[in-house]
């Protein structure tokens, strides 16, 4: 049978299979948390890295076998850094540039962070033609049916052909955030 410890310990070995000692791996979990956050600008990243760990040992408490560990404890910090900016802009006195830039970090959490490094990466590293596609979909300019026949395509082609284009983003978005955060899929 396994302890509550033994849960947590597994959890880390699974994520860091190279660390020999317990606390060797807590700590480079924690500071890579702390670089996603800080990355993110929060001015308490210690505190907000410890708060996601926090969460993911509840959950290993309560018996969660986790099939990825390193995409859940990322999720997990997503989470965090979403209730953190909230939290922030109801608590924080406002004035304009203030608001306007709370305002734009709540947008940028809203759609996965889009504005961060990882996400314009992704963006700008798609071949020229599938980039212009995606910008021209989600335009307000021109219908999506004058858009399909451009791209000579029906509009349920045109519709499979952006759900791919979004599959290709979300991958290398995935990859690149667990490279950043230095996690490994098992």
């Amino acid at each position: 049978m396994t302890t509550n410890n033994d849960a947590f310990e597994q959890f880390l070995l699974r994520c860091e299979p190279e660390m020999s000692s317990f606390a060797e791996r807590h700590r480079r979990l924690r500071a890579r948390l702390i670089r996603f956050f800080a990355s993110r600008h929060c001015e308490d990243s210690e505190g907000l890295a410890d708060e996601t760990i926090g969460r993911l040992i509840t959950i290993l408490y309560g018996g969660e076998h986790l099939e990825n560990p390193p995409g859940y404890a990322l999720g997990i910090a997503r989470n965090v850094y979403r209730e953190h900016v909230r939290k922030t802009a109801r608590l924080s006195p406002i004035d304009e540039d203030r608001e306007t830039a709370i305002e734009e970090q709540q947008a940028g959490a809203a759609l996965d962070s889009f504005d961060d490094e990882c996400a314009r990466l992704c963006f700008q590293n798609l071949p020229d033609d599938k980039r212009l596609l995606l910008e021209q979909y989600y335009s307000d300019e021109g219908s999506r049916e004058e858009l399909a026949e451009q791209a000579g395509l029906s509009l349920a082609g045109l519709r499979t052909k952006i759900h791919r284009l979004k599959t290709e983003l979300k991958k290398c978005y995935r990859e690149c955030i667990q490279g950043q955060l230095g996690l490994r899929r098992n």
